[in-house]
């Protein structure tokens, strides 16, 4: 696995959360919890089992709405938008289990994921055709190009059912890149997935990041999130538990109390 620390991350926070808020019945799912993702950065956000880590993740995206609480993204507030307004803003996420569209073949899976495409026009493809065909053409490239960098170029014309679960997250991954996105979150990328597709994965998010693209990583893997992050925040029991730079977070007596219970 390639340590990450050469990426540079801007100070100005892309995302900003605060006083976040979800209850489903008498539980807190997340309560008054605050995060910040700066421009440029890998940011990642632990916590034991049950901490809340997905529900703010759904939270963020607006998959759930907050019972309280701001988002701020890019400067404006974002918790109001629905999702898919959300991904149009520039923040796309991947799952803990993919989702793949498994009866399409990979490629069609990654085309999918463009927006805004000429050929949803019906009037544009009836008169147009010649944009439509040559927008098609350089998004097929893209795609291409995309599947080639996560080593999918093979499996392109395969259906994406048939790809492993690593494969999947690589294909998710891939798929997020075709939305031109400024955020990423990526929910668990090394669970269930074998160490060499691990480091596969690692290396990917670092030369994404180097190339401008901003992370923020949920994992329960702390060699990777170690490796990999500029900035660590920890949640436990729905709340901001602690946050730090990893050397930090690694020798925090709260942290590890919430994890070991010592």
């Amino acid at each position: 696995m390639v340590n990450n620390q050469s990426h540079q991350s801007s100070s100005l926070p892309l995302l900003v959360a605060t006083g976040l808020c979800k209850s489903f019945g008498g539980i807190k799912a997340v309560y008054n919890a605050n995060i910040e993702v700066n421009k440029g950065s890998i940011t990642g956000l632990i916590g034991p089992n049950g901490a809340g880590k997905t529900t703010l993740f759904n939270l963020l995206s607006n998959f759930i709405r907050p019972d309280k609480g701001r988002v701020i993204f890019d400067g404006e507030p974002i918790h109001h938008l629905q999702p898919y307004q959300i991904a149009q803003q520039g923040i796309v996420r991947t799952f803990q289990v993919p989702r793949t569209l498994s009866r399409l073949s990979v490629l069609d899976n990654m085309l999918l994921a463009a927006q805004k495409q000429t050929g949803e026009n019906f009037w544009q493809v009836q008169f147009q055709p010649h944009i439509v065909a040559k927008e098609e053409k350089q998004l097929q490239e893209q795609a291409m190009s995309l599947l080639a960098a996560v080593g999918l170029a093979k499996k392109a014309r395969d259906y994406a059912g048939s790809l492993s679960g690593g494969q999947r997250k690589l294909l998710e991954m891939g798929r997020a890149l075709m939305t031109n996105p400024k955020l990423i979150l990526l929910d668990e990328p090394a669970a269930g997935v074998n160490p060499k597709l691990i480091d596969d994965i690692c290396d990917r998010i670092i030369t994404w990041n180097r190339e401008g693209m901003t992370f923020l990583i949920i994992e329960h893997n702390m060699d990777v999130i170690m490796s990999l992050c500029d900035r660590v925040w920890v949640l436990a029991e729905g709340q901001n538990l602690a946050d730090g730079v990893p050397a930090e977070i690694q020798t925090n007596a709260k942290v590890l109390e919430a994890y070991l219970g010592k």
